[in-house]
């Protein structure tokens, strides 16, 4: 079965309930877990040039309570200026083996403000404005807003992954008993490697005990300037400019 991966991706958990002190960001910013992926986000950082490949393992709970598990793997690019590429591919119970069929090309500039989201198979391109944060912070670790439940956090220490160092930090988010069909009060475990140098999390470890396991894995990785060819869009799409442009 051939799965598409979710394109848009979910700044979760940035900033903390009204009054509350704001901690430093220990990883990047991370997608919700949902019944679909949402993978890391790469920032436009500048002067944080690379290339890599994604590798995403989707372990689904079915309503059967059996699993079922899908891989993708993908590129990805960031170019001196901040200017961000990915591809978007189906997942399949292979996908970690094979290259799957591409779905879509992502393209941010910050520098224009723009982002393109480029569809294959109708051969077009949707243009909308785009901008980033310049910061980012986390929750503070204790309760969450609304006393829906509450946010831990633990250091793992450092270490290197393809020459690159990275810290480690894992956060548990327990929900009340019953909240959004959580109904054991089981917590959601996200664990992270994140590299400084790049601004990415390198590693990504995702349990929810409502939707399964998203691991998220950035290999092959390359710190030259990628070819400026990368983040051109296809020259041969129709483009279609979106909210009023």
């Amino acid at each position: 079965m051939r799965l598409p991966l979710l394109s848009g991706v979910v700044f979760a958990i940035l900033c903390g309930a009204a009054g509350a002190q704001e901690q430093p960001a220990m990883h990047a910013p991370d997608g919700s877990t949902r019944e679909r992926p949402e993978s890391l986000v790469i920032l436009p950082k500048t002067n944080a040039p690379f290339s890599a490949t994604v590798t995403t393992e989707w372990t689904r709970i079915l309503v059967d309570s059996t699993s079922q598990t899908n891989w993708n793997h993908r590129t990805i690019a960031r170019d001196s200026s901040g200017r961000v590429f990915e591809e978007r591919r189906y997942f399949t119970p292979t996908g970690n083996q094979e290259t799957t069929m591409l779905t879509e090309r992502d393209y941010r500039d910050p520098n224009r403000r723009e982002r393109y989201i480029c569809m294959t198979a109708q051969r077009v391109c949707f243009v909308s404005p785009f901008s980033a944060p310049e910061s980012v912070n986390l929750m503070p670790a204790g309760n969450l807003p609304g006393g829906r439940g509450t946010v831990t956090r633990e250091e793992l220490g450092r270490k290197t992954i393809e020459d690159i160092e990275v810290i480690g930090s894992r956060e548990s988010i327990t929900l009340n008993a019953g909240s959004v069909g959580n109904e054991k009060a089981e917590p959601i475990v996200k664990e992270f490697w994140y590299s400084p140098r790049l601004g990415i999390n390198v590693i990504t470890k995702r349990f929810d005990p409502r939707f399964g396991v998203q691991n998220f894995t950035v290999s092959n990785i390359n710190q030259s300037e990628p070819d400026p060819k990368l983040f051109e869009p296809p020259a041969d799409y129709r483009v279609v400019m979106m909210n009023g442009q």
